[in-house]
Formats: C-alpha cells, sequence, structure tokens
C-alpha cells in the first residue's frame, strides 16, 4: 500500500472515530488525523526523492555511495522514517511552504488531548479538526496538486469541511464579542482570543458578561462550561500565546518574550511591549549605575544590573 493511500485512510479513520459516540474515540480521531498529516508530507518527500535513492528524502539517515558513472550518489538507510523537525527542515530546504504555527498548535494539542484534557467532547474536538481541514486542504491543493474532494472521498471530505464551517462560525461570534472588551495591550487581546480550554481543550471561548473592563470580565468555554475570570485567564493565554516564541528563543540563545513581572509575580510582562498586561507596571530596563540594558534574567524592579547590585552590596 502506498504512502499516500495510507494517508487517506488514517484521516477517514480519524473522522470514523469523530463520528463514533463512544468518547474514547476522540483520542483516536486526533491521533489519525494527524498521523494522516504527516503521511502526506512523507508522500510528497517520497515523490521528490531520486530514483534509486530508497526513497532517501523520507529516511532519518541518509547515506553516500559512489557511483563510477555519476559520482557521490546519496541512499535512504533504515527503516525509520523522518520526525516533524526533519520534514520540516526538508520543506524549508525544497521551497515547500506549510502552515508550521498550525501544524505545531495541531500537534501539541494532540498531545493534550492524549494526556491533559480532563473533558473531551465532539465540540472541542472541532478546533482542532478546523486546523487539520485547512492544513489538508491547502498541501493537497498546492503541492500535491489534486482536489481534497477526489482525493478523500465526499464522506470525509464533507465531515471535515462542515466541522470547519460550523468550529467558524462559533469562533468568529466569540471573538466579536472578546473584541467589545477594551483589552488595552494587543498581545493580551491576540493571546485571549487564540486561549484554548485548559479542560477540554476547545477554542470556544466566550465572555460571559458584556463588560468593557477586561478585569471585570468573565469567561467561559462554549464546549465544557468551564468559567474563568480575567485573573485566572489572562496568565493561561499568555504563558500559552507566547510558549513557541520563548522556547525558540531559548533554544537559540536569544532573550524571551515574557518574564515574570517583578511586581505582581505573574508571568506576564511582556518585553516587547516593556509592560506587565496584568498589573500594567512597567520597570526600569536600563542599569541606574553603569547605563547597560539590564538583560531579561537579571530584571528585579529595582532598576539596576546583577553586577551593579553585587558592587553596591559591597560598598555597603
Amino acid at each position: 500500500m502506498s504512502i499516500l493511500q495510507n494517508a487517506v485512510d488514517s484521516i477517514s479513520l480519524g473522522i470514523e472515530d469523530y463520528n463514533n459516540p463512544d468518547p474514547r474515540r476522540l483520542i483516536s480521531c486526533t491521533r489519525n488525523i494527524f498521523a494522516g498529516i504527516l503521511l502526506l508530507f512523507k508522500h510528497k518527500l517520497a515523490e521528490l526523492s531520486p530514483p534509486a535513492s530508497d526513497e532517501a528524502l523520507i529516511k532519518q539517515m541518509v547515506v553516500p555511495h559512489i557511483n563510477a558513472a555519476a559520482g557521490i550518489l546519496w541512499h535512504g538507510k533504515g527503516k525509520k522514517t523522518v520526525d516533524v523537525q526533519k520534514i520540516r527542515e526538508r520543506f524549508d530546504s525544497l521551497g515547500i511552504t506549510v502552515d508550521w504555527n498550525r501544524v505545531e498548535k495541531i500537534n501539541n494539542y494532540r498531545n493534550d488531548v492524549e494526556h491533559y484534557f480532563s473533558s473531551l467532547s465532539q465540540s472541542a474536538i472541532q478546533a482542532i479538526i478546523s486546523d487539520c481541514f485547512i492544513v489538508i486542504r491547502d498541501f493537497v491543493r498546492f503541492h500535491l496538486g489534486q482536489e481534497p474532494l477526489s482525493l478523500l472521498g465526499s464522506d470525509t471530505w464533507t465531515t471535515l469541511t462542515k466541522v470547519n464551517e460550523v468550529y467558524e462560525t462559533e469562533k468568529q461570534e466569540c471573538i466579536s464579542h472578546i473584541m467589545e472588551i477594551d483589552w488595552k495591550y494587543n498581545s493580551l487581546q491576540h493571546a485571549i482570543i487564540d486561549y484554548r480550554c485548559e479542560n477540554c481543550g476547545s477554542g470556544l471561548i466566550d465572555v460571559r458578561d458584556n463588560r468593557n473592563d477586561r478585569c471585570e470580565t468573565n469567561f467561559f468555554c462554549r464546549s465544557c462550561g468551564k468559567e474563568l475570570s480575567f485573573e485566572e485567564i489572562a496568565p493561561l493565554a499568555i504563558s500559552e500565546y507566547f510558549s513557541g516564541d520563548n522556547y525558540l528563543a531559548i533554544k537559540d540563545g536569544d532573550y524571551p518574550v515574557t518574564i515574570l513581572c517583578p511586581l505582581c509575580g505573574r508571568n506576564t510582562y511582556v518585553l516587547d511591549e516593556d509592560v506587565c498586561v496584568m498589573c500594567d507596571e512597567s520597570v526600569e530596563r536600563e542599569c541606574q549605575r553603569c547605563g547597560i540594558e539590564i538583560p531579561p534574567s537579571e530584571i528585579d524592579g529595582e532598576g539596576y544590573c546583577d553586577w551593579c547590585a553585587h558592587m553596591m552590596s559591597k560598598d555597603d
């Protein structure tokens, strides 16, 4: 059986799991659909692999061989295939564009569905399927040169389309309600809009009472009913919204995007905006003794870098 057929079968199985009344099948739904997306990616790499290379582009290990006529040729070795990160690296090298932010979001929430969410329902899974729908649609059309309806079959594609339409309609309603609130900071507004319920994973977070003041607003999840105050949702939303940026910054040895606010103690101090989006306080970022920019890890609200603070303590 071909990789492409495996991809189609996996996505179809995921939709069957979604339509099954047994809630335990919802975990299989996310697992199967995401596996199908990765198989679509691997099919493309297999297509682009040189002839007689043992599908080198989808193999984790690629080794050189000397050919008397053609010189050095690269061949895939072993049965282990590329993971998400390797697929991304090879796509980037080949100029194949994919919405990787959305793919990472799907992957993260697939893991959360399996290990963390305590409540699952079809409506909670709709957010993940909606993201999957967009990734599948764009990749099949733009990189495989096929129509998703023909490739996946009418039952699977119709369900994917309907789930996406229902979710997007409800999501837009939630966004319109959230947009009516004076958030004061763009990052906070975007974080609340993107936030997904920690209980069930749904992105349908709505406003319980329509108030202009963000601090007095309460929120609820349309999928599982979980209630959240502003004090509860804001730190969670900021942490989730900037988690990817903070991870890459740490990985690359750069400064994080958010830090613990030295005044209120919450991880809601956004360095680009130079303010804590929870308590509205800003701290001195330039050392008052030596004039250097204080590294984020040394910001404590006192206005001195660690070295100057140390030297001043010795003077005392």
